[in-house]
């Protein structure tokens, strides 16, 4: 190999070095793309690029305590039953209290019973203005009242008792019906053939029966007036009469 060769080698050899150093120190900057690039990354380039320095962010630091941190306790069953539901236990009322105070506190007033007044006698109550003596034409008929009975308490004949009313029957008449008294009766006779006007002999005494009434007890006797027993007694005519109970016939 001639000296020349050998110069033009060494020269090859130089521009080769020389374009691979250039390469490296004069290639222009590619900026990063930002699929790669973090916001922060790319800012902190963007301000290099433009002679910015970035302003570090200050990092957090923990300093030790010497007081232990103690985590809360978590109970599940108490945090759950807690929360009001439709399975939630109902809750019973407070019970209120009461405290002794020095003012009394006054009793709620009583209502005095009232006393039930005894109702006085007052005969006058009992008379029915029986009778053909005093005008009286018509009569109604009570519990324990016969046609017959009504004969003989006012003296009547019978017979021209039940002429007056038209009636056939003497039982035909019941409670509530009106007999007619004639102003000017025929006596009770015994030739009628209804046998004596008084039937038990009396004054006397008379203990009362079940279902007895002052009518009926009058009509026992025949010619006694039930508000004369009334009057004698200081019953009323209407009052019920109890079993058992002893009454002077007058």
């Amino acid at each position: 190999m001639t000296r020349r060769h050998i110069g033009i080698l060494i020269l090859l050899v130089i521009l080769l070095l020389s374009a691979c150093s250039g390469k490296d120190k004069y290639e222009p900057f590619t900026e990063l793309s930002k699929k790669t690039v973090s916001p922060e990354r790319d800012a902190s380039i963007q301000a290099a690029l433009h002679g910015q320095v970035p302003t570090p962010t200050p990092a957090l630091i923990f300093y030790p305590t010497e007081e232990p941190i103690t985590a809360p306790s978590f109970d599940e069953d108490s945090f759950f039953s807690e929360i009001p539901g439709e399975n939630a236990e109902p809750t019973e009322a407070p019970v209120l209290k009461s405290y002794p105070t020095d003012t009394p506190v006054p009793a709620e007033p009583t209502a005095t019973p009232m006393p039930t007044a005894t109702k006085p006698y007052d005969p006058d109550a009992n008379m029915f203005m029986y009778g053909t003596t005093n005008g009286q034409t018509t009569y109604t008929m009570q519990d324990g009242d016969y046609l017959i009975c009504l004969a003989r308490r006012f003296n009547v004949s019978l017979g021209q008792l039940m002429s007056q009313n038209g009636i056939d029957n003497p039982d035909a008449l019941g409670v509530g019906d009106i007999v007619v008294l004639p102003r000017n009766p025929s006596p009770w006779s015994l030739i009628d053939g209804y046998g004596r006007r008084t039937l038990i002999i009396h004054p006397a005494n008379y203990v009362t029966q079940t279902g007895d009434t002052l009518f009926s007890i009058a009509c026992s006797y025949g010619d006694v007036l039930p508000e004369e027993i009334a009057k004698v007694n200081k019953l009323y005519i209407g009052d019920p009469l109890p079993a058992g109970k002893t009454i002077t016939i007058p």
